[in-house]
Parts: structure tokens; C-alpha cells; sequence
């Protein structure tokens, strides 16, 4: 038998199966890995609780990175403003 003639055989056997024992294979199937699908769905919902927990933690350390930047901000402009007058020269006096 050549490779095409046996892959063609194959999948017709196979399409056979499936058309006569499809329902009971996924019950089979779907019954046997209940357990791993119940660990799974745990491990997800593990994740999903420490996400949550460091997304608050961050969340808190980025208003106070917020604050502290506004805060900087004000200080710069008050200390440039400063410095601006202090560096500007007095205005010319009319005399020629």
C-alpha cells in the first residue's frame, strides 16, 4: 500500500469512529480529565487573586509616585521662577 493510499484509509477510518462513537469517546474523555480540569480551573482562580493583589499594591504605589511628582513639579517652578528673577538683569534706565 503507497503513503497517499494509507493516509486516505486512515482518514476514512478514522471519520468512521468519530461518526459512530463520537458522544461516548468525548464522554469518555470529558470524564477522565475532570480532575485536571478542576485543578486548573483552582490554579486559575490562584492567579487571579495575586494579580488582583499586586494590581492594588501598584495602584497605591502609583498615586504616591503621583503625588511626589506633582509636589516636585510645584518646587521646580517656584525654584526656577525664583532663580529667573534673581538672575534678570534691572531695567535700563532712560538716560542717553
Amino acid at each position: 500500500m503507497r503513503t497517499g493510499e494509507a493516509f486516505i484509509l486512515g482518514t476514512v477510518t478514522g471519520a468512521v469512529v468519530v461518526w459512530l462513537w463520537g458522544r461516548e469517546l468525548g464522554a469518555y474523555a470529558a470524564e477522565r480529565t475532570r480532575g485536571v480540569r478542576a485543578k486548573a480551573a483552582e490554579g486559575i482562580r490562584a492567579v487571579e487573586e495575586k494579580a488582583g493583589s499586586v494590581m492594588d499594591r501598584s495602584g497605591t504605589s502609583l498615586r504616591r509616585a503621583e503625588e511626589l511628582v506633582h509636589g516636585t513639579k510645584k518646587r521646580v517652578g517656584v525654584a526656577l521662577r525664583a532663580a529667573q528673577k534673581a538672575i534678570r538683569p534691572p531695567p535700563a534706565t532712560g538716560t542717553a
